[in-house]
């Protein structure tokens, strides 16, 4: 089990940072997940010169997250000058590509954001033979082909009023304010492919929102009328760096103390979980589990946990935990209770948005880095409130304990 784990957290790593060191035309980008469908029919090329023929590559439509943090698609399109002309170049986002010579014409294939698409200008030298010009077709099922990214899901994201117009809209919870005293200002990123603004300006476009104000936007479409839509999200009051949670459920457990041994017996258990962000990559994290029966078993921990790596366009990921525990076991009434200072070690792989949006699935892991014999497992299902399924063993000299369970986990208080 150890070495499937450890083979998932090599892929996980190496797939991070090969993904995200893809250079292509218009930047820096990352391989997006899908969440809508987009059809190269709907996006229509215009050009006037017969000469030059465009033409979208079937199957080419790829999703990425570009260096906006926006997920757009983007495919292949392919470009032929059939006649053999001197000095032939194309100017496409600031870049000039030269095409092809290819028996008695020229060619060349160039990604183009659907999005947020250029026009692409081809010369001969100084001459301009043609524009090419990208559009969507307003459809009446374009609603259902704009995206809201992941990034957007906590704080419910509504846009009305461009319900035929094709867009990707992401956003970004930024903090401003004193540390312990900060409040939330949400950053806003979208793109679309017909969509300006008054004076022509290029996507992307940014709108920062304070507060759950509705807000009214004008811009124009390709037929250069004016369009009013609306922005709303639900914005916390404040942003809270220090979150804790408080859990309880059944436990099964056996418990050892020299000769004597308790087998199968059932127990309440009691949790304590914080969380202090420190960055939005970094936080200390404590906890404590305390098991009450005829065997006594509390178990408390300080880590700090910082990202090591994402995948899946950031639905997975997966941080370490580095810190200390100490422990408390007492067999029975007239048994001593014993004090362990440990080091384990560990780590957690988050599946955000599993199943159901703004709900996430953990499993974490701590494991002794000694000879004292040390496991504590857990899965991790929930929104706010969440589900825990919990296996702890613990050995040392002639004491042993062993313990699974359910709990319950709910919010208790939030600060600073």
């Amino acid at each position: 089990m150890f070495k499937i784990i450890l083979t998932f957290i090599c892929f996980l790593l190496f797939y991070s940072e090969n993904s995200s060191a893809q250079i292509f035309s218009f930047g820096k980008f990352s391989i997006g997940e899908s969440r809508i469908h987009a059809e190269l029919k709907d996006f229509v090329i215009h050009n006037q010169n017969p000469d030059i023929v465009a033409t979208w590559i079937p199957g080419s439509v790829q999703w990425i997250r570009n260096e906006n943090n926006l997920l757009v698609p983007r495919a292949l399109l392919n470009i032929i000058i059939k006649k053999n002309i001197a000095l032939v170049h194309i100017d496409y986002h600031n870049s000039v590509i030269i095409p092809v010579m290819k028996k008695d014409f020229f060619s060349t294939q160039i990604y183009v954001d659907l999005f947020n698409p250029d026009m692409a200008s081809v010369y001969s030298g100084t001459d301009l033979l043609d524009k090419i010009v990208i559009e969507a077709q307003a459809t009446l099922n374009a609603r259902s082909k704009q995206l809201i990214d992941y990034s957007c899901a906590p704080y419910n994201l509504k846009i009305e009023g461009i319900d035929s117009e094709y867009l990707s809209i992401g956003c970004k919870m930024n903090r401003f304010g004193k540390f312990g005293n900060e409040f939330p200002r949400l950053e806003i990123t979208l793109s679309s492919t017909n969509l300006r603004t008054i004076n022509d300006a290029k996507p992307p476009y940014t709108i920062f929102l304070e507060d759950n104000s509705p807000v009214e936007l004008k811009m124009k479409g390709v037929d250069q009328k004016i369009k009013t839509f609306h922005l709303e999200a639900s914005i916390p009051k404040r942003l809270n760096r220090l979150k804790t949670a408080v859990g309880f459920g059944p436990y099964i457990y056996q418990s050892e103390f020299q000769s004597d041994k308790q087998i199968a017996n059932f127990a309440p258990a009691f949790m304590i979980y914080g969380k202090l962000d420190i960055s939005e990559t970094s936080s200390f994290k404590a906890f404590d589990a305390l098991l009450y029966s005829k065997s006594r078993f509390n178990n408390s921990g300080l880590y700090f946990s910082y990202d090591l790596a994402d995948a899946f366009d950031g639905r997975v990921l997966l941080n370490a935990l580095l810190g200390f525990q100490g422990l408390h076991y007492k067999y029975s009434g007239d048994s001593p209770t014993e004090f362990r200072l440990i080091y384990p070690q560990g780590f957690e792989v988050i599946y955000k948005h599993a199943f159901i949006e703004n709900y996430h699935l953990t499993y974490g892991m701590f494991f002794s880095t000694n000879s004292e014999s040390y496991t504590n497992a857990w899965l991790r299902y929930g929104k706010n409130s969440f589900l825990e399924l919990n296996y702890i063993n613990w050995a040392h000299g002639r004491s042993h304990i062993e313990m699974w369970g359910l709990s319950i986990g709910i919010p208790f208080f939030n600060a600073f």
